[in-house]
């Protein structure tokens, strides 16, 4: 059995009200929400944008026009197109930590059983940039590649938030909490008990809180330099989680020091290169 929830609107990485988006960042959302849900039709795209049908449509036209989008031939449905597909190639020849960190994720879901999950910050939002499914029946199947969530939702997203700067965390939380309405148990002072818990112990760790019967343990991924860039985590039954903390807390910290040191090596000619994830918004 797994534990599934029914699809939900993907939230936009933009901060503020639609109506003070300029033209830049009403593109940007198409082509964002495209990513995580094509194929999506012209009602659905602006409903979740929260564009008017209208500026939605002369939008995509644009972007059909360009390649970037495509009509779904025989349906009245959008998605990406060719040009997009092509830079997210090109992409991926410079940013690439997804690649590196395969070896890692197959290795935590094969001793664990559950799902191990890459993620990395975009904004105040945690982006799941790669998974490997355990055998387990009972898996997270909700967290998908290209997935957001909040910062502090799930034990990788919080872990991509536990050290940063207070003053940043202040405002991290200060912006996500109206977005958390469905989730009564992420509150100010439950994400602040969690960071200082973190901070002691070098690992997070969530149970029943942003899915009932369901919890993580994550782990930072930091440069050479010491910088937070990204967060490995595990998702698996509470009870799985409650039995096996320090366990996969230390299978996670090994798994990280890896990746750590495998980015830090010279990039072979003709190799792919790892960069940092832009943590902008």
């Amino acid at each position: 059995m797994n534990a599934t929830s029914p699809k939900k609107k993907p939230s936009l990485s933009v901060i503020g009200q639609p109506a003070n988006f300029n033209a830049i960042q009403k593109v940007c959302a198409i082509l964002r929400v495209l990513a995580q849900n094509a194929p999506l039709r012209l009602t659905e795209i602006a409903d979740v944008t929260s564009l008017n049908k209208a500026t939605a449509l002369r939008i995509l036209g644009s972007l059909i026009e360009e390649g970037f989008v495509t009509r779904v031939t025989g349906a009245k449905t959008y998605e990406l197109g060719q040009e997009a597909r092509v830079m997210a190639v090109s992409a991926r020849r410079t940013v690439d930590i997804a690649e590196l960190a395969q070896p890692s994720l197959l290795r935590l879901s094969g001793r664990s059983a559950d799902t191990a999950l890459l993620s990395v910050r975009s904004g105040v939002e945690a982006l799941y940039l790669a998974r490997s499914v355990g055998s387990h029946p009972l898996q997270p199947n909700y967290l998908q590649i290209g997935s957001r969530r909040p910062l502090g939702v799930g034990a990788g997203s919080l872990a991509l938030m536990v050290w940063l700067p207070d003053a940043e965390i202040d405002a991290i939380i200060e912006i996500i909490m109206p977005r958390l309405a469905k989730s009564p148990r992420i509150t100010s002072k439950y994400l602040r008990e969690r960071i200082v818990a973190a901070r002691k112990h070098g690992h997070t760790v969530q149970i029943d809180v942003a899915l009932p019967g369901m919890g993580g343990v994550g782990v930072p991924i930091r440069d050479d330099a010491g910088q937070v860039i990204a967060a490995l985590s595990v998702g698996a039954s509470s009870d799985r989680i409650r039995r096996r903390e320090t366990e996969l807390a230390e299978m996670l910290k090994k798994e990280a020091l890896i990746l750590t040191r495998a980015m830090a090596q010279p990039a072979k000619p003709g190799a792919l290169k790892v960069i940092k994830t832009s943590q902008g918004a």
